[in-house]
């Protein structure tokens, strides 16, 4: 059964260009939240994703180091995923922590020899699974905290999820189609 549903990416302007033009860059390392792939807020716990893909453009516009916004104006992508759904791994529901699980007992070898660099392994576990051939993972869903700017900024860390996201390994296979959907001056939405 095919499964469709949006996903939400924010960044920069110039990154959304090239990226309705020529596709997502991947994000690789076993210590990224879901293994290896382009991510996106989904719906799930929060019915505005849209409203969080704004939040992580902004947040992640600001340089720490430098004290200034590395870019102007951010920007939201829609993009429709479409994915089999003997390939979708949903941590959202009981079924899908089951098959983590089964993946840590997996490779808990590996697991002792290398875990103690990361804070979490979900990631790790998931690179693993596709690697080693034990399961054709194309799209990953789980629910985390994230620190928008505002938690930032305020120092706050909660250990409740307030968002979805998702990870797509392949997005020329899982993406059909990217639209540009919101572009904002970040200095307006910062005030």
């Amino acid at each position: 059964m095919l499964l469709q549903f949006n996903g939400f990416h924010g960044t920069s302007v110039s990154a959304a260009k090239q990226i309705v033009s020529s596709n997502y860059e991947t994000s690789i390392g076993d210590d990224e939240w879901l293994g290896n792939g382009v991510y996106f807020f989904v719906s799930g716990i929060s019915s505005k994703p849209e409203e969080q893909a704004k939040k992580w453009a902004i947040a992640e516009a600001w340089d720490k180091d430098k004290q200034v916004y590395k870019y102007k104006n951010y920007c939201v992508i829609n993009s429709v995923i479409e994915v089999e759904e003997d390939n979708f791994i949903d941590l959202t529901k009981e079924e899908g922590v089951e098959i983590l699980t089964y993946l840590a007992e997996c490779f808990e070898k590996k697991l002792n020899k290398i875990s103690k660099r990361f804070k979490a392994v979900d990631g790790l576990l998931i690179n693993l699974a596709r690697e080693e051939g034990i399961l054709p993972i194309d799209v990953v869903k789980g629910n985390f905290y994230i620190k928008f700017a505002k938690e930032r900024i305020k120092r706050i860390t909660l250990r409740t999820s307030n968002c979805t996201i998702c990870t797509v390994y392949e997005p020329t296979k899982n993406i059909t189609n990217s639209n540009i959907i919101e572009i904002g001056d970040i200095k307006d939405e910062t005030k």
